[in-house]
Protein backbone atom coordinates (compact mmCIF):
# COMPACT_ATOMS: atom_id res chain seq x y z
CA UNK A 1 0.00 0.00 0.00
CA UNK A 2 0.86 3.75 -0.96
CA UNK A 3 2.75 5.39 2.03
CA UNK A 4 0.09 8.89 2.33
CA UNK A 5 1.15 11.90 1.28
CA UNK A 6 3.02 14.27 3.91
CA UNK A 7 0.65 16.54 5.35
CA UNK A 8 0.79 20.10 4.40
CA UNK A 9 2.03 22.61 6.62
CA UNK A 10 1.82 27.01 6.89
CA UNK A 11 6.04 26.35 7.36
CA UNK A 12 5.71 23.78 4.31
CA UNK A 13 3.37 26.19 1.92
CA UNK A 14 5.75 29.24 2.94
CA UNK A 15 8.83 27.14 1.86
CA UNK A 16 6.91 25.48 -1.49
CA UNK A 17 6.08 28.77 -2.55
CA UNK A 18 9.45 30.96 -1.97
CA UNK A 19 10.86 28.29 -3.78
CA UNK A 20 8.81 28.15 -6.91
CA UNK A 21 9.15 31.94 -6.58
CA UNK A 22 12.77 31.74 -6.90
CA UNK A 23 12.78 29.43 -9.78
CA UNK A 24 10.01 31.42 -11.50
CA UNK A 25 11.30 34.25 -11.11
CA UNK A 26 14.99 33.41 -11.80
CA UNK A 27 14.35 31.38 -14.69
CA UNK A 28 12.53 34.17 -16.50
CA UNK A 29 14.83 36.79 -15.70
CA UNK A 30 17.99 34.54 -16.59
CA UNK A 31 16.37 33.89 -20.02
CA UNK A 32 15.40 37.21 -20.87
CA UNK A 33 18.76 38.72 -20.11
CA UNK A 34 20.84 35.92 -21.79
CA UNK A 35 18.08 36.42 -25.07
CA UNK A 36 19.07 40.07 -25.15
CA UNK A 37 22.56 39.55 -25.05
CA UNK A 38 23.03 37.66 -28.13
CA UNK A 39 20.23 39.71 -29.87
CA UNK A 40 22.73 43.21 -29.06
CA UNK A 41 25.62 41.06 -30.54
CA UNK A 42 23.68 39.75 -33.31
CA UNK A 43 22.48 43.42 -34.10
CA UNK A 44 26.25 44.58 -33.79
CA UNK A 45 27.36 41.68 -36.05
CA UNK A 46 24.86 42.58 -38.66
CA UNK A 47 26.24 46.08 -38.85
CA UNK A 48 29.83 45.17 -39.52
CA UNK A 49 30.57 46.15 -35.91
CA UNK A 50 32.43 44.61 -33.32
CA UNK A 51 30.94 44.27 -29.86
CA UNK A 52 33.22 42.75 -27.06
CA UNK A 53 30.87 39.98 -25.22
CA UNK A 54 31.34 41.35 -22.04
CA UNK A 55 29.35 44.95 -22.69
CA UNK A 56 26.20 42.98 -23.55
CA UNK A 57 26.16 40.34 -20.78
CA UNK A 58 27.36 43.68 -17.95
CA UNK A 59 24.07 45.74 -19.58
CA UNK A 60 21.75 43.01 -18.95
CA UNK A 61 22.68 41.36 -15.83
CA UNK A 62 23.27 44.61 -14.23
CA UNK A 63 20.01 45.17 -14.36
CA UNK A 64 18.41 41.94 -13.82
CA UNK A 65 20.69 41.67 -10.52
CA UNK A 66 18.95 44.93 -9.07
CA UNK A 67 15.81 43.71 -10.37
CA UNK A 68 16.57 40.02 -8.35
CA UNK A 69 17.20 42.03 -5.42
CA UNK A 70 14.14 44.38 -5.61
CA UNK A 71 11.36 41.68 -5.69
CA UNK A 72 11.39 40.81 -2.41
CA UNK A 73 10.71 44.33 -1.58
CA UNK A 74 7.84 44.48 -4.04
CA UNK A 75 6.38 41.16 -2.60
CA UNK A 76 6.79 42.67 1.01
CA UNK A 77 4.81 45.49 -0.45
CA UNK A 78 2.11 43.23 -2.06
CA UNK A 79 1.42 41.26 1.23
CA UNK A 80 0.09 44.44 2.58
CA UNK A 81 -1.26 45.98 -0.08
CA UNK A 82 -2.42 43.14 -2.62
CA UNK A 83 -4.97 43.99 -5.65
CA UNK A 84 -8.20 42.46 -5.12
CA UNK A 85 -11.70 43.26 -6.03
CA UNK A 86 -11.94 44.44 -2.63
CA UNK A 87 -9.09 46.55 -2.30
CA UNK A 88 -7.64 47.66 -5.14
CA UNK A 89 -9.13 51.38 -5.02
CA UNK A 90 -6.06 52.22 -2.85
CA UNK A 91 -3.81 49.40 -3.47
CA UNK A 92 -3.30 50.28 -6.84
CA UNK A 93 -2.38 54.15 -5.26
CA UNK A 94 0.35 52.60 -3.04
CA UNK A 95 1.88 50.55 -5.82
CA UNK A 96 2.06 53.13 -8.20
CA UNK A 97 3.61 55.48 -5.79
CA UNK A 98 6.20 53.02 -5.04
CA UNK A 99 7.00 52.74 -8.55
CA UNK A 100 9.32 56.01 -8.93
CA UNK A 101 11.27 54.71 -5.66
CA UNK A 102 11.57 51.00 -7.38
CA UNK A 103 13.03 52.86 -10.32
CA UNK A 104 15.21 54.51 -9.26
CA UNK A 105 16.81 52.43 -7.11
CA UNK A 106 17.11 50.23 -9.73
CA UNK A 107 18.63 52.26 -12.47
CA UNK A 108 20.84 53.99 -10.14
CA UNK A 109 21.84 50.64 -8.91
CA UNK A 110 22.48 49.08 -12.71
CA UNK A 111 24.36 52.16 -13.39
CA UNK A 112 27.04 51.90 -9.74
CA UNK A 113 27.31 48.49 -11.32
CA UNK A 114 27.94 48.85 -14.59
CA UNK A 115 30.81 51.47 -14.02
CA UNK A 116 32.15 49.22 -11.83
CA UNK A 117 32.21 46.42 -14.19
CA UNK A 118 33.71 48.43 -16.85
CA UNK A 119 36.12 49.63 -14.73
CA UNK A 120 37.12 46.55 -14.30
CA UNK A 121 37.66 46.16 -17.29
CA UNK A 122 39.65 49.28 -17.78
CA UNK A 123 36.75 50.89 -19.69
CA UNK A 124 34.39 53.47 -19.12
CA UNK A 125 30.72 53.75 -18.57
CA UNK A 126 28.48 56.81 -19.82
CA UNK A 127 24.96 56.29 -18.82
CA UNK A 128 24.15 60.06 -20.61
CA UNK A 129 21.87 62.77 -19.76
CA UNK A 130 20.16 61.50 -16.21
CA UNK A 131 16.58 62.79 -15.97
CA UNK A 132 16.06 62.13 -20.00
CA UNK A 133 16.77 58.66 -20.11
CA UNK A 134 15.58 57.54 -16.24
CA UNK A 135 12.15 59.00 -17.42
CA UNK A 136 13.04 56.33 -20.85
CA UNK A 137 13.91 53.64 -18.27
CA UNK A 138 11.14 54.50 -15.74
CA UNK A 139 8.83 53.42 -18.63
CA UNK A 140 10.31 50.25 -18.50
CA UNK A 141 10.13 49.54 -14.73
CA UNK A 142 6.45 50.70 -14.82
CA UNK A 143 5.94 47.97 -17.41
CA UNK A 144 8.36 45.48 -15.35
CA UNK A 145 6.68 46.19 -11.89
CA UNK A 146 3.40 45.30 -13.29
CA UNK A 147 4.62 41.93 -14.53
CA UNK A 148 5.92 41.41 -10.99
CA UNK A 149 2.51 42.14 -9.19
CA UNK A 150 0.87 39.49 -11.80
CA UNK A 151 3.61 37.16 -11.11
CA UNK A 152 2.79 37.77 -6.96
CA UNK A 153 -0.82 37.70 -7.88
CA UNK A 154 0.01 34.07 -9.54
CA UNK A 155 2.05 32.83 -6.29
CA UNK A 156 -0.99 34.25 -4.04
CA UNK A 157 -3.56 32.46 -5.63
CA UNK A 158 -1.19 29.45 -5.69
CA UNK A 159 -0.84 29.81 -1.70
CA UNK A 160 -4.72 30.17 -1.39
CA UNK A 161 -5.34 26.56 -3.22
CA UNK A 162 -2.49 25.22 -1.05
CA UNK A 163 -3.86 26.37 1.94
CA UNK A 164 -7.16 24.95 0.72
CA UNK A 165 -5.35 21.89 0.63
CA UNK A 166 -4.76 21.47 4.12
CA UNK A 167 -6.80 18.94 5.96
CA UNK A 168 -8.31 19.74 9.42
CA UNK A 169 -6.93 17.71 12.49
CA UNK A 170 -8.83 15.00 13.56
CA UNK A 171 -11.78 16.16 16.29
CA UNK A 172 -10.82 13.90 19.39
CA UNK A 173 -14.29 12.10 20.36
CA UNK A 174 -15.71 13.10 23.41
CA UNK A 175 -15.56 11.23 26.80
CA UNK A 176 -17.85 8.72 27.30
CA UNK A 177 -19.84 9.40 30.46
CA UNK A 178 -18.79 8.21 33.91
CA UNK A 179 -20.44 5.54 35.84
CA UNK A 180 -23.63 6.71 36.97
CA UNK A 181 -24.65 9.07 34.46
CA UNK A 182 -22.30 11.68 35.64
CA UNK A 183 -19.81 13.23 32.94
CA UNK A 184 -16.14 13.30 33.72
CA UNK A 185 -15.20 17.05 34.48
CA UNK A 186 -13.00 19.08 32.30
CA UNK A 187 -9.72 20.29 33.19
CA UNK A 188 -9.46 24.24 34.44
CA UNK A 189 -8.15 26.59 31.39
CA UNK A 190 -4.41 26.36 31.14
CA UNK A 191 -3.10 30.04 32.59
CA UNK A 192 1.13 29.52 32.46
CA UNK A 193 2.89 27.16 29.88
CA UNK A 194 6.52 26.52 30.16
CA UNK A 195 8.49 27.20 27.08
CA UNK A 196 12.49 26.23 26.48
CA UNK A 197 14.30 28.86 24.07
CA UNK A 198 18.64 28.85 23.98
CA UNK A 199 18.74 25.87 26.47
CA UNK A 200 16.80 27.98 29.39
CA UNK A 201 12.99 27.46 30.34
CA UNK A 202 10.67 30.31 30.18
CA UNK A 203 6.73 30.40 31.65
CA UNK A 204 4.66 32.29 29.60
CA UNK A 205 1.35 34.31 31.14
CA UNK A 206 -1.09 33.05 29.07
CA UNK A 207 -2.80 36.19 28.91
CA UNK A 208 0.19 37.33 27.46
CA UNK A 209 0.35 35.45 24.30
CA UNK A 210 -0.83 37.73 21.30
CA UNK A 211 -1.42 34.38 18.48
CA UNK A 212 -0.02 30.98 18.21
CA UNK A 213 0.97 29.75 14.87
CA UNK A 214 0.93 26.09 13.64
CA UNK A 215 4.68 24.94 12.08
CA UNK A 216 5.16 21.46 11.75
CA UNK A 217 5.53 19.62 15.05
CA UNK A 218 5.65 22.55 16.62
CA UNK A 219 3.80 25.21 17.24
CA UNK A 220 5.00 29.00 17.59
CA UNK A 221 3.59 31.38 20.17
CA UNK A 222 4.12 34.77 19.75
CA UNK A 223 4.05 37.14 22.84
CA UNK A 224 5.16 40.49 24.52
CA UNK A 225 7.75 41.02 21.02
CA UNK A 226 9.14 37.56 21.47
CA UNK A 227 8.28 33.87 19.41
CA UNK A 228 8.41 30.96 21.55
CA UNK A 229 8.27 27.29 19.94
CA UNK A 230 6.68 25.03 21.98
CA UNK A 231 6.36 20.82 21.11
CA UNK A 232 2.76 20.60 21.18
CA UNK A 233 -0.37 20.24 18.34
CA UNK A 234 -2.21 23.33 17.53
CA UNK A 235 -5.18 20.70 18.25
CA UNK A 236 -3.23 19.80 21.88
CA UNK A 237 -2.84 23.44 22.75
CA UNK A 238 -6.15 25.00 21.46
CA UNK A 239 -8.56 22.27 24.18
CA UNK A 240 -6.21 23.42 26.74
CA UNK A 241 -6.77 26.79 26.76
CA UNK A 242 -9.60 29.22 27.63
CA UNK A 243 -12.08 29.08 24.73
CA UNK A 244 -13.32 32.75 26.33
CA UNK A 245 -9.93 34.17 25.96
CA UNK A 246 -8.23 31.87 23.21
CA UNK A 247 -10.07 30.86 19.10
CA UNK A 248 -9.24 29.25 16.79
CA UNK A 249 -9.31 31.13 13.35
CA UNK A 250 -7.53 29.20 10.74
CA UNK A 251 -6.14 25.76 10.30
CA UNK A 252 -2.68 27.47 11.47
CA UNK A 253 -3.54 30.26 13.90
CA UNK A 254 -4.97 30.74 17.52
CA UNK A 255 -5.64 34.38 18.47
CA UNK A 256 -6.08 35.94 22.11
CA UNK A 257 -9.23 38.05 21.64
CA UNK A 258 -8.40 40.58 23.88
CA UNK A 259 -5.54 41.43 21.19
CA UNK A 260 -7.72 41.44 18.22
CA UNK A 261 -8.10 45.26 16.57
CA UNK A 262 -10.08 44.75 13.73
CA UNK A 263 -11.81 42.43 11.63
CA UNK A 264 -11.30 43.23 7.24
CA UNK A 265 -12.91 41.42 4.90
CA UNK A 266 -10.69 39.77 2.24
CA UNK A 267 -10.81 38.10 -0.92
CA UNK A 268 -12.14 34.26 -1.36
CA UNK A 269 -14.35 35.09 1.03
CA UNK A 270 -11.79 35.06 3.74
CA UNK A 271 -11.20 37.58 6.25
CA UNK A 272 -7.75 38.88 8.25
CA UNK A 273 -7.34 39.81 11.45
CA UNK A 274 -5.13 42.62 12.44
CA UNK A 275 -3.75 42.18 16.08
CA UNK A 276 -2.46 44.68 18.65
CA UNK A 277 1.02 44.20 17.78
CA UNK A 278 0.22 44.99 14.23
CA UNK A 279 0.35 41.45 12.54
CA UNK A 280 -1.98 40.19 10.73
CA UNK A 281 -3.65 36.54 10.69
CA UNK A 282 -5.94 34.58 7.91
CA UNK A 283 -9.65 33.90 9.03
CA UNK A 284 -10.44 30.91 7.26
CA UNK A 285 -13.79 30.46 5.42
CA UNK A 286 -13.90 27.24 7.44
CA UNK A 287 -14.01 29.05 10.51
CA UNK A 288 -16.58 31.61 9.58
CA UNK A 289 -19.00 30.42 11.38
CA UNK A 290 -17.23 31.36 14.20
CA UNK A 291 -17.28 35.08 13.68
CA UNK A 292 -20.77 36.13 15.52
CA UNK A 293 -19.79 34.15 18.76
CA UNK A 294 -16.33 35.44 19.07
CA UNK A 295 -17.46 39.02 19.69
CA UNK A 296 -20.88 39.24 20.06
Amino acid sequence: MAAPAPRLTEAGIDRRVLAWQIVMFGGIVAAICTMNVFTELANFGRDGARLPWWKPVMWEFSSALLLWVLIPFIARLYRHAPITARTWRWAVPVHLAATPVFSLIHVGGMVLLRKLGYGLMHAHYNFGAWWPDWIYEYRKDLVTYALVLAGLQAFRIYRLWLESQMTAPPVPAEAPPASGGQAVPESAPLERLVVKKLNREFILNASDIDRIDANGNYVIIYAQGNAWPLRESMATLERRLDPARFARVHRGHIVNLDRVCEIQPWDSGDYRIKLADGSFVNFSRRYRSRLPQLFN
